[in-house]
């Protein structure tokens, strides 16, 4: 959640701006340097966290969950989602995970190499980041992160690639334990989220298997994030379209319809629940999927997926300590009264 503070500009702008010709200007000095703008060009000025995701509120309500097509989507049940809950605008890019990272191993929550980055919460070592990936853009050394040319550039804005399930999970408590709330992950057995509630959190977790799908097709049962036809290249990062990641948010003129970016295409999201590919038919309120597993799922679709896995409905598996070059994450948040 982005605190922001918005300020319209007008006769009462008085701070730092000075008259130069009849025209209000405003300075803004950021140590020795200074910036100045017209003032009668600015409609806003916004003021925001810079370590916290940019998040899209999510009413509470009810779809059907699977499509009667889609891979492990087959199932079509009615799900009911009690609760409000914030996710991420935008997967969470390489600088985003990179400054958070750099932030856990300040204060001791990882380890890391040149080739790994390994947790150290909770007796647990379990690879979080694959640094020696072949799609990783982030490099350790000497106790730093920095982004590096993985053979595409550098990409502060792509999204992050090569984190398993865990480093997923972890990033999300690393953002708790800087906003000084409760970590909604244990970090060993079973990982459960807030002790199998994860709609009950306070912290930043990952969005449940039906919390994705619900915003993906909010609210009229849609079967692609965009709408009812098939996505072009000028929709989604599909198909090989591009042929690597894209920066996050490239494709505004195809969000879903909560305002939502890259919901389908450029990587696959990891989701908190365990993969159970049959969910079966009955109806269901705030399902947390199974209580065990290997693998997790995820959703999406990915830069290199044909457009039938960028389905709203479709499901896809992994195991929860693999990473590769096409799997990333979006952050949720459950708004509590």
């Amino acid at each position: 959640m982005t605190r922001r503070i918005m300020m319209i500009l007008g006769l009462a702008l008085t701070v730092g701006a000075t008259v130069s010709q009849g025209e209000w200007k405003m300075r803004v000095h950021e140590g020795a340097s200074v910036t100045e703008f017209s003032v009668p060009g600015i409609d806003s000025v916004t003021f925001y966290d810079a370590g916290v995701p940019v998040m899209v509120r999510v009413p509470a309500g009810a779809f059907i969950m699977g499509d009667g097509v889609a891979w492990c989507g087959v199932d079509e049940r009615e799900v009911t989602l009690t609760r409000d809950f914030y996710l991420g605008k935008h997967e969470v890019t390489n600088q985003e995970y990179l400054e958070a990272v750099q932030w856990a191993y300040d204060h001791g929550y990882v380890t890391a190499t040149t080739v790994s980055v390994r947790g150290n919460l909770d007796q647990s070592t379990l690879e979080l980041l694959d640094l020696d990936g072949s799609g990783c853009e982030i490099a350790f050394s000497n106790g730093t992160f920095t982004l590096h040319d993985a053979g595409h550039g550098v990409n502060p804005d792509h999204p992050v690639k090569e984190v398993t399930w865990y480093g997923a999970a972890r990033y999300c408590d690393w953002l708790s334990l800087q906003a000084g709330l409760p970590r909604a992950y244990r970090h060993s057995g079973d990982w459960a989220c807030n002790g199998g509630d994860p709609y009950g959190a306070l912290g930043y977790r990952l969005p449940t298997d039906a919390e994705w799908e619900y915003a993906a097709q909010w609210d009229d049962e849609r079967i692609w994030p965009w709408g009812n036809e098939a996505p072009d290249c000028g929709e989604a990062n599909h198909n090989h379209c591009v042929g690597w990641t894209s920066a996050v948010g490239s494709y505004p003129a195809a969000p879903a319809a909560l305002g939502l970016l890259d919901v389908g295409g450029n990587l696959w999201e990891w989701c908190n629940d365990w993969h159970d590919c049959d969910l079966g038919t009955t109806p269901t309120t705030d399902p947390t999927g199974p209580g065990s597993g290997i693998s997790r799922v995820l959703r999406g679709g990915s830069w290199d997926c044909s457009d039938y896995f960028l389905r709203c409905a479709t499901r896809n598996i992994y195991d929860a300590d693999n990473s590769t070059d096409n799997m990333g994450l979006r952050v949720a948040r459950t708004i509590t009264p």
